[in-house]
């Protein structure tokens, strides 16, 4: 018998044991319920602090302005604050405070005004515009300023005449910060 008879022979043999009875296959599995308890959602929120606080506005000499009567001109800045409650609950819960409606496609912001980073203060103390509000602030009543500077190197008129800018869309948000990553051990 040449090699390859006999190796075709052995295999047969061998599947025909397995397959027969000769070796067993189980799988192995076991379930078991546990008691893990129940987690509970954190919050985040923004609201004006009340009816009555509407925010205001200031000139660069800090004097109070109506804005819908002020007549900017180029080199003037305008800063709004706003007192918002803030809401942060949960143990990993963080959040920046974000200017809206200050994007490329709105209405009044283009490359003759610049908006300067919020700053925010908690009582007496002022949380730097790049960093993230914490629990330690839920619940607090916050300051929020936003400067928008009119550059002096633009016109600030257009073919019409005067040049308007829009702030009605101008507000603020809460975003959400991703928790700190687990360590890797």
């Amino acid at each position: 018998m040449n090699k390859m008879a006999k190796g075709a022979i052995a295999t047969g043999v061998g599947v025909v044991l397995l397959v027969g009875g000769g070796g067993t296959l189980a799988t192995w599995n076991q379930a078991q319920n546990a008691s893990m308890g129940s987690v509970v959602s954190g919050d985040l929120n923004l609201e004006v602090n009340s009816a009555t606080n509407i925010g205001k506005w200031t000139n660069s000499a800090g004097t109070v302005v109506d804005v819908k009567a002020y007549k900017v001109v180029p080199g003037d800045t305008l800063t709004y604050t706003q007192d918002l409650k803030v809401t942060l609950t949960g143990d990993e819960m963080t959040a920046k405070l974000a200017v809206t409606g200050t994007g490329a496609n709105t209405s009044f912001l283009d490359k003759n005004v610049v908006v300067a980073p919020t700053t925010i203060k908690d009582g007496v103390k002022t949380i730097a515009a790049d960093d993230a509000l914490t629990p330690s602030v839920n619940g607090h009543v916050v300051t929020a300023s936003t400067t928008f500077t009119f550059k002096t190197s633009t016109d600030a008129r257009d073919s019409a005449g005067a040049k308007a800018y829009d702030f009605n869309g101008v507000g603020y948000k809460l975003v959400q910060q991703a928790p700190p990553a687990a360590n890797a051990s």
